[in-house]
């Protein structure tokens, strides 16, 4: 055994001289660099870089001695000792993590001011440190985290602390910590995830558990505040998300069946002083906060939705269909199957169950009691989101979907001009106004829906233009076309409805909700590059590995004007909608043309040109001049489509999705 006796105050001068020095080399070698006249290959061979890489590497042997010393000094005298089998950083670091969780067990209720930041300081220092992290936590254990957070929740709640938001951020490094020991090797991370949702939920401790538990710790009835403070930290490892949310699912099972529900017991524990974010009519829904992980942590995710349980139990019909959410308005269980249903490698690995589940998810959350756009307004950017990814499923149960059915996974699911999807999910038509209306009940939701709709439709006249261009004598293409340009009206006349039929915070109005929704669209339709897919006739799966939407994404400002401007909104008169939707697939179907070579530059009307020759988009158009430039558009690309048929076609699908009644 080896006894090592340390003066913090030297050691502290020896990292202070150490760090100096290493910046100083770098200063001095830099500024030598940029003014000599000649080479200096002394400088330039890696030889200096290495030598302040060996100081810098060094700095943590003598910042954990430094740390541990200052731990074990308790009585103030400037100087300790440890011992251990050998003076080796890994053998500190173990030391260090053990004194740590016991400066962090030993902050009572009452701890003083000095005392917190002490130990706030260090948990700073070494808050992302494996292996110190690793160390602390498993001599703290799940009931020791759990008590250290009642301990500065008491301290926050009694009021008596001077400083409460010094004790948030200390939970916060804790929180942080915790998330970076459930990662580190060798880590109980599965079991620890289940303990401390067993030490937060108090139903699930024994009668014997609980009384040993609070002769330590001050836990009152904030359990589910403790638990959702503690979830929401988006890093920890898929075992300490999995241990976790599965032992609070056996909670919300077990209170399936008795006198009082998980979310009642929530309600009643869900309240605390560690700041959730929580509104403060609200309470704390730890499996919300458990849901956001999953969206951040999607392998995991689907893994907790798809696996069997002893006695089958049914997760996705009791969080997707039966339970509700309104603690955060439906935004975590939404973030989860954003996440897990465009996760690439799920989708690679595991494409049937994700679409499948995808399939199950799209149609019973349309059917939970809960969920509406006055009160999933949480929800609405992550399902916009993954609606936007697999647009071409809703456009389908638009047209021809079954109003209802069982939620499915479709094989070899093809969609012309754009590829074939090895797996896809199905959607029903009944189910399409409840989930639209939900992702467009704010602004952010709204914009998404139109950079999918963008996207999708804009893609498959794109792929088709690039195929003229190699074949412009190709009629069954120029049929195609024709109804490709049809077929836009009812996913457009659907979403014009649906934005016009929602209250969305920030708009002047329902018109001005309209006219954003258009002039989002617009904006998006022009993002999509030529030829659409990676190559024409090469799209199948690799779209729906990757998203085909993902490229397209507005800019923050691109459309925000509209949501304000009552001026410049469009009325809620259908038969007008349907003649500016008409307008403006026209001229995007002329630009793709150009831009695809089918017109040549000759063919192209000079209005349509800029100063230098190059082609303008509709933003060009000047004011009061979209008719003409419209009639122009449609001239140069009538010997590829029939502007009449186009136009009755057209103008019947969008009144069919647009209808009269509200």
């Amino acid at each position: 055994m080896t006894t090592v006796e340390i003066d913090i105050e030297l050691i502290g001068s020896a990292i202070t001289e150490l760090t100096d020095l290493a910046g100083t080399i770098d200063t001095q070698k830099a500024h030598a660099t940029r003014v000599t006249p000649i080479s200096l290959p002394s400088l330039s061979d890696g030889s200096l870089d290495k030598t302040v890489r060996w100081l810098r590497d060094h700095l943590e042997d003598l910042e954990s001695r430094r740390d541990l010393a200052i731990l074990l000094d308790t009585e103030g005298t400037g100087s300790a000792s440890y011992t251990v089998a050998a003076d080796t950083l890994r053998n500190v670091q173990d030391l260090l993590g053990t004194e740590l969780s016991h400066a962090v067990d030993g902050l009572g209720p009452d701890a003083d001011d000095e005392t917190i930041e002490r130990v706030s300081t260090l948990l700073q220092r070494w808050q992302r440190d494996p292996e110190v992290m690793s160390a602390m936590f498993t001599e703290l254990g799940p009931d020791g985290t759990v008590g250290a957070m009642s301990n500065i929740s008491a301290a926050m709640g009694y009021g008596g602390a001077s400083d409460p938001e010094a004790l948030q951020a200390l939970a916060e490094q804790l929180r942080t910590g915790l998330s970076t020991a459930s990662n580190a090797p060798g880590f109980p991370a599965d079991s620890f995830g289940r303990e401390i949702v067993r030490y937060s939920v108090a139903p699930l401790l024994t009668q014997d558990e609980q009384q040993a538990f609070g002769e330590k710790y001050p836990m009152g009835m904030n359990g589910a505040n403790i638990l959702t403070f503690l979830m929401q930290d988006t890093g920890y490892s898929d075992d300490f998300l999995l241990g976790a949310a599965r032992t609070l699912d056996d909670f919300e099972r077990m209170a399936s069946d008795g006198p009082l529900d998980a979310q009642t017991w929530y309600g009643h524990n869900g309240h605390g002083p560690l700041d959730t974010g929580r509104d403060d009519l609200g309470y704390d829904d730890p499996m919300a906060a458990i849901m956001h992980n999953f969206g951040e942590n999607p392998q995991a995710g689907l893994t907790f939705f798809t696996e069997s349980t002893e006695d089958g139990w049914n997760r996705q019909s009791h969080y997707f269909g039966d339970r509700t959410w309104e603690s955060d308005d439906y935004a975590g269980i939404a973030h989860a199957m954003e996440g897990i249903g465009t996760d690439p490698t799920n989708l690679e690995r595991h494409g049937e169950d994700t679409t499948a589940l995808v399939s199950t998810f799209f149609h019973e959350i349309a059917g939970n009691e809960g969920f509406s756009p006055e009160d999933a307004k949480g929800a609405s950017p992550y399902l916009a989101d993954l609606m936007k990814f697999y647009m071409p499923a809703v456009d389908t149960a638009l047209n021809y979907g079954d109003d209802t059915g069982t939620p499915t996974s479709l094989a070899d699911f093809e969609v012309e001009h754009l590829g074939t999807f090895e797996h896809y999910p199905l959607l029903f038509k009944g189910d399409l106004e409840s989930l639209m209306q939900v992702a467009m009940s704010t602004q952010g939701g709204t914009e998404r829906i139109a950079e999918g709709i963008a996207a999708y439709q804009q893609t498959q006249v794109n792929n088709i233009a690039a195929e003229l261009a190699r074949d412009p004598g190709n009629i069954d293409l120029r049929n195609e076309l024709t109804d490709t340009l049809a077929g836009r009206a009812s996913l457009q006349g659907f979403a014009e409805h649906t934005v016009g039929r929602v209250d969305i915070d920030g708009a002047a109005s329902r018109d001005a909700q309209r006219q954003a929704f258009l002039d989002a669209l617009s904006s998006a339709t022009s993002l999509v590059p030529l030829p659409g897919a990676d190559a024409v006739g090469d799209a199948t799966s690799k779209l729906i590995k990757y998203g085909f939407s993902e490229s397209v994404r507005l800019g923050k400002d691109e459309v925000a004007d509209a949501w304000t401007n009552e001026a410049a909104s469009v009325a809620d008169d259908r038969a007008v909608r349907a003649e500016e939707g008409l307008r403006q697939v026209k001229i995007d179907t002329f630009l793709s043309l150009v831009e695809s070579g089918v017109i040549p530059p000759e063919d192209v009307p000079s209005a349509w040109l800029d100063d230098r020759g190059r082609l303008i988009d509709t933003a060009d158009i000047p004011e009061g001049q979209m008719p003409r430039y419209t009639q122009s558009a449609m001239d140069a690309v009538d010997q590829y489509i029939s502007d009449s048929a186009l136009d009755t076609t057209y103008k019947d699908q969008f009144l069919k999705f647009y209808p009269e009644e509200s």
